[in-house]
């Protein structure tokens, strides 16, 4: 059946790294929170592949049966992780329908926003859909999405939630910031993720080379359901915090700019997601973000807003 999908992303209202296992991960504590704006569309054609995209362009053939036009050609390729979404889910299933996707991007490359964990998750979903004997049972279609992204889980469960381990370990949180304006600010930089946690084992080395353990940060970590009255914690900045700052602010001095002008603002609160580039805001007051974001979209800086 034929779909088209709006799909959000996500900020950070907190991250915290606690540590790098073993094999080289690093351990989180974070708390997921998702946003509508920025926003991608996926949409799906299954049946006979489609023949041309919105621009005209034929979609590239990345994996059996699936076809993907995308409006950043160069992401119409078997490593763009909604071709690997397919092809997990056709492995692990058997479910192999010939499909097209359609996808238009609007989030931003490189801001920690997790535009393609979203994404992933948006194929995940859909194919789970329409597999009839074929489809996973929530817990198993969330395994199969870790294997993708330690944040494509979340993106199935789409409500806040508390994350653990590399990310995957779910919890739903209880946070509520209805009535107030959330604006999402991403400058023209972009930060690789890679870079970002490399940059942090550099910066947690011990001098003899050894990597820290770090410890967890967060006082709400044992906590599976943040309580009722997490908000006023957050908006008086004791959650909102984000380990890769202090790496990033260094490297991109634009980004820690946009966040102190953010706050200068007159945001209530405001972090950097993920491992950047982008900065989100809080605002009590839709005439005071839209204020905010006037003054700082003269930057050049790409500017959302989403009333939550």
């Amino acid at each position: 059946m034929s779909a088209k999908v709006r799909v959000g992303c996500k900020v950070n209202l907190f991250l915290a790294i606690t540590g790098v296992r073993e094999d080289g991960y690093h351990e989180l504590e974070t708390l997921f929170y998702p946003v509508p704006e920025p926003h991608d569309v996926l949409e799906f054609a299954p049946g006979e592949a489609a023949k041309a995209g919105p621009d005209g362009r034929e979609p590239a053939r990345v994996a059996e049966g699936f076809a993907l036009w995308c409006s950043e050609a160069g992401l119409e390729t078997s490593s763009n992780i909604v071709a690997k979404a397919y092809e997990a889910f056709a492995a692990r299933t058997g479910f192999r329908p010939e499909l097209t996707a359609l996808l238009t991007k609007g989030i931003p490359h490189g801001a920690g926003l997790g535009g393609g964990s979203a994404d992933a998750a948006a194929m995940l979903a859909w194919l789970n859909a329409g597999a009839g004997g074929k489809a996973l049972s929530p817990e198993e279609l969330s395994a199969l999405a870790a294997k993708l992204g330690a944040d494509v889980p979340f993106f199935l469960m789409n409500r806040p939630a508390w994350a653990t381990g590399i990310g995957e370990r779910l919890a739903p949180a209880d946070v509520d910031f209805s009535g107030m304006t959330m604006l999402v600010a991403v400058p023209s930089e972009r930060v690789n993720t890679a870079w970002a946690y490399k940059a942090w084992d550099t910066a947690h080395f011990h001098a003899s080379g050894e990597r820290m353990r770090t410890q967890g940060v967060n006082k709400l970590a044992a906590i599976p359901l943040c309580p009722r009255g997490i908000n006023r914690l957050l908006l008086r900045g004791r959650l909102f915090a984000n380990s890769f700052e202090q790496v990033v602010f260094k490297a991109y001095p634009r980004v820690r700019m946009l966040k102190e002008r953010l706050l200068n603002l007159g945001a209530a609160a405001a972090c950097m997601s993920g491992s950047g580039s982008s900065v989100f805001a809080l605002f009590e007051e839709h005439a005071l973000a839209a204020k905010a974001a006037s003054g700082i979209k003269q930057q050049g800086v790409l500017v959302y807003f989403s009333s939550i």
